[in-house]
């Protein structure tokens, strides 16, 4: 029987035949922004961004647009305004990119990732990252 990969959510494949290293800086930006309020307008959101930054009301309304598209925010017509709404918790989405980093960047060598969080100089080998699993799971599990 042949390997079938899971299927990846939308927002996770790419459309240009790239793969998939994470969203991009503004697309996260305003997700990071929806998510802290809940729900809101373009308006609402550019103004948010403007306050840091020179930018488009069109841009904004159009990343928004497609972060509906890619199901990373549901968008609802029932008004003049469209009102957006994470369609995914951000925690996961950090998850799910944070994955695929590990997995298309660092191979899966997780162990890069873990030292580079911790800010060690060297990489964990393996029998200290799962000495460090044993560890944490040890101290913090409920």
């Amino acid at each position: 029987m042949d390997y079938v990969p899971p299927r990846q959510p939308k927002w996770l494949r790419s459309t240009k035949g790239a793969p998939f290293t994470g969203i991009g800086s503004l697309e996260a930006d305003i997700l990071a922004i929806v998510w802290e309020k809940e729900s809101a307008t373009v308006r609402d959101v550019y103004e948010t961004l403007r306050e840091r930054r020179t930018i488009a009301y069109t841009t904004v309304m159009t990343v928004m647009n497609n972060l509906v598209k890619k199901h990373l925010l549901t968008q609802d017509k029932a008004n003049i305004a469209y009102v957006y709404t994470p369609a995914i918790p951000g925690r996961e989405v950090a998850q799910i990119v944070l994955d695929s980093v590990v997995d298309r960047l660092l191979l899966g060598q997780s162990n890069v990732a873990v030292s580079h969080l911790l800010g060690l100089e060297n990489e964990l080998t393996k029998e200290q990252m799962d000495e460090l699993g044993g560890w944490a799971r040890e101290r913090f599990s409920a």
